[in-house]
């Protein structure tokens, strides 16, 4: 849904609406207001089916025989309070499977997955204008590099044209304050155009242990009004004063890590995993001091088509590491006793050493409504690049093609169909070890 993604990637409403173009169906039209317009209320639900298996050599050879079948259904209940004209609240209350885990599976309950205060400054200080507005966000913040495109999360998925997120699209949500204006243009060249910066602490919940840094964010954006778009995000955060060396070696047990290290939860899943795990993407970095540049491109060719592209570089000066010390590509490895061993069982590093770990990446999305508002197709090939130089630069690469059609029974009912193919090398920091591919589907409603 639009409006969740507008908060979750940080920027104002007004801003997503224009950047994410025509085509994207907004939940807004059908927010159900009560008290006289002053709160308004959306309900989403979305049901997958999957048949999905990890190619020979997954980390867990009991991910390469699955058995298909449905997944957790997936619940919103979405709030939003005007308190004046200037001051609005709102708060997304879920039963999310991918994103909490519920006590390992067994606790069916919903959680407070995004809420926040918002105030438009100008309009609170008698400067109202209808071409401009500044914005400052109290609460949970959602960011991530990437602009104009959907954002998935749990039943919210009908701005994502695909199924799932991206192997680099370090989207999360964290607490702290944002602020974020926009500028209208209606003569010129230029359409509009956007800042935004925030700063969070690097958790959901709370973290005041000693030495936590925090997350910082500044982002822009240009509208023109020939249908083109450009975007720079840069990310960077400062977590790495939590470490205590011994032996040239440190443990994450404990510690606040970056949530942008591994990104949103997707909806492929594996029965070696729990419902919780983010496995999909590339882990190659332990979130420590993590910066992000990225580069967005877009190109709106009618009301009908669009293509997007994405460039970045995402890096950290800390590597994964064995309890030897040994340098691993990312936070999925063979081992033995903890020890890095191609013949050993699977680890999750909780050990780090210093030294820069980095993935450089580009992304391009497609896609086209050959009915409009009714039925389309979508494409979007990723190419990520494990550079990190403790890594051997050979095999390195994690590369992931999805292409998948998209019908509307109506104006509230999605059906996605994809295929998916993602492919691992040994160097790359893929945490299913060899990549895997199949076929999902997701049905969502919104009202």
């Amino acid at each position: 849904m639009l409006n969740k993604m507008k908060r979750r990637l940080g920027l104002p409403a007004a801003i997503l609406a224009v950047s994410t173009g025509a085509q994207i169906h907004s939940s807004e039209a059908f927010a159900k207001e009560f008290l006289d317009g002053l709160a308004e209320v959306n309900f989403l639900a979305l049901q997958n089916y999957q048949a999905i298996q990890a190619k020979e050599g997954a980390f867990r050879p009991v991910d390469e025989e699955q058995s298909d079948g449905f997944g957790r259904l997936r619940v919103n209940l979405m709030f939003k309070f005007h308190i004046t004209d200037y001051i609005t609240a709102d708060v997304d209350i879920a039963e999310e499977p991918n994103d909490f885990g519920n006590n390992g599976d067994r606790d069916f309950s919903f959680h407070q997955d995004f809420a926040g205060i918002e105030f438009e400054l100008l309009g609170l200080s008698g400067h109202a204008s209808e071409d401009s507005n500044l914005t400052l966000r109290l609460g949970n913040i959602g960011a991530s590099p990437f602009q104009f495109k959907g954002f998935q999360d749990g039943a919210d998925n009908q701005g994502n044209a695909l199924i799932g997120n991206g192997i680099t699209d370090y989207a999360t949500a964290e607490n702290g304050a944002q602020l974020a204006y926009k500028k209208s243009f209606e003569d010129g060249p230029i359409r509009s155009y956007t800042v935004a910066g925030h700063m969070t602490t690097s958790s959901f919940g709370e973290a005041f242990q000693e030495d936590r840094g925090y997350n910082y964010r500044l982002q822009g954006a240009v509208e023109f009004t020939n249908g083109f778009k450009a975007g720079l995000s840069f990310f960077q955060a400062n977590q790495g004063d939590q470490l205590r060396f011994e032996n040239g070696i440190a443990s994450l047990d404990g510690l606040t890590t970056t949530n942008y290290r591994f990104g949103d939860g997707e909806n492929y899943n594996f029965s070696a995993s729990a419902s919780s795990e983010r496995d999909t993407h590339v882990g190659a970095m332990p979130g420590l001091n993590q910066s992000i540049v990225e580069l967005d491109l877009a190109y709106q060719f009618s009301a009908n088509t669009n293509v997007i592209l994405m460039l970045g570089k995402s890096s950290d000066d800390y590597t994964f590491a064995d309890t030897d010390g040994n340098a691993l590509a990312g936070i999925t490895y063979f081992g033995t006793d903890g020890v890095a061993d191609a013949d050993g069982t699977t680890f999750d590093s909780v050990n780090v050493i210093k030294g820069e770990s980095s993935v450089e990446y580009y992304v391009v999305e497609a896609q086209h409504y050959i009915i409009p508002d009714k039925f389309y197709v979508a494409a979007r090939y990723a190419d990520a690049k494990n550079t990190s130089e403790l890594i051997e630069q050979t095999d390195n690469k994690v590369k992931r093609l999805q292409v998948a059609a998209g019908y509307w029974f109506n104006d509230k009912t999605l059906l996605k169909v994809e295929y998916v193919d993602q492919d691992e090398g040994i160097n790359s920091g893929g945490q299913i070890g060899a990549g895997f591919d199949g076929f999902t589907s997701e049905i969502s409603v919104k009202f």
